[in-house]
């Protein structure tokens, strides 16, 4: 049904073109919201694209190490790369028309920059190695970029950048010692990922130049809030000290807790038009029935581990063939990052 409608849109897009109401770039980048094909090829133009700047640029920066000792070599080599790539991506854009391979190469010129900040903080480090600091200046130097550029791609690299510093950060002032992979602190992510879902909401309502952009907040947003009560269904809840001793009514909580927001992500997909919520809801509730069914039921039934076998794999092989069977149907259960 979503391809019907996309295709009556192209048309539609088309017959502005002829009339001269939208040029052909403006009806290009309406069109690519609303694809009429299950799988578009030009997306392995921008992937490749992204995988040849980032080779060329380490090899430019391998070959430089190996002729050359000098980390101020380093910086203006990966500055120029920066202006360089944005340069070259703006003129592929907007000269050449050619938007998705403009797009990836001003993310290269952001993995350069990032790159250029890397060798900065090494050059003039205090000593502090408080690495998450330098990927949360990151995060914000890529989010301006972003905007600035109006490029998606960015931001989602800047979202990126932000993950690892908000994790990382926690735990460096925790002094876990295990950075973002102990997430620390997991209410402080549910509060977040709620965060970016108001940002998300306002970008698609209020932001109407940067509309696109609300849909990279809504995948931050949701998958921060389900990462969240994923880790305190299986740990429980802790703050200030590490604390693995969470009670099984504290898990069961927050397993019933993770079970109603996808739940609602469901309903709320259907009543306001989001395909989105409903594919996070479908996702992570999955995953929330088995990791209930290995916490309480597994975990107190090891002697009867050939039944488990038999649940959990006939469970899943049932769900790859419901699945693939709604697909074909034309329901389109897209997976969480495939939109």
């Amino acid at each position: 049904m979503t391809a019907v409608v996309n295709r009556g849109i192209a048309a539609e897009l088309a017959s502005l073109t002829q009339q001269q109401i939208l040029t052909v770039t403006q009806a290009r980048r309406i069109a690519e919201r609303y694809p009429t094909t299950p799988w578009d090829i030009l997306v392995l133009v921008r992937w490749f694209t992204i995988l040849g700047a980032v080779t060329m640029g380490t090899g430019a920066v391998l070959l430089a190490k190996e002729f050359v000792n000098g980390l101020r070599l380093g910086e203006a080599g990966l500055a120029l790369g920066t202006v360089g790539f944005i340069a070259l991506g703006r003129y592929v854009a907007n000269s050449r028309e050619l938007v998705k391979t403009g797009a990836a190469l001003e993310l290269a010129g952001g993995f350069a920059l990032q790159g250029l900040t890397f060798l900065l903080a090494v050059d003039f480090s205090a000593g502090s190695k408080n690495w998450p600091s330098l990927i949360g200046v990151q995060a914000v130097l890529l989010t301006l970029l972003a905007y600035a550029l109006r490029n998606r791609l960015i931001l989602i690299h800047a979202a990126v950048c932000f993950f690892v510093y908000f994790g990382g950060e926690t735990g460096y002032v925790s002094g876990w010692g295990m950075y973002w992979l102990g997430m620390t602190y997991p209410m402080r992510f549910l509060g977040m990922g709620i965060v970016f879902l108001l940002v998300a909401w306002m970008h698609a309502r209020e932001i109407r130049p940067f509309q696109e952009f609300s849909r990279v907040y809504g995948h931050l947003g949701l998958l921060l809030i389900h990462f969240a009560l994923w880790f305190m269904s299986v740990f429980g809840y802790f703050e200030d000290h590490a604390r693995w001793y969470g009670t099984d009514g504290e898990r069961l909580a927050f397993s019933a807790l993770w079970a109603l927001v996808s739940a609602a992500s469901i309903w709320l997909s259907g009543t306001i038009g989001q395909p989105i919520l409903r594919a996070y809801g479908i996702t992570f509730l999955i995953i929330n029935v088995y990791t209930f069914y290995f916490q309480f039921v597994v975990a107190k039934s090891a002697e009867a581990w050939f039944v488990h076998l038999l649940l959990v794999g006939g469970s899943l092989v049932w769900l790859g063939v419901a699945l693939e069977r709604r697909l074909r149907g034309g329901a389109g259960i897209r997976p969480p990052l495939a939109s």
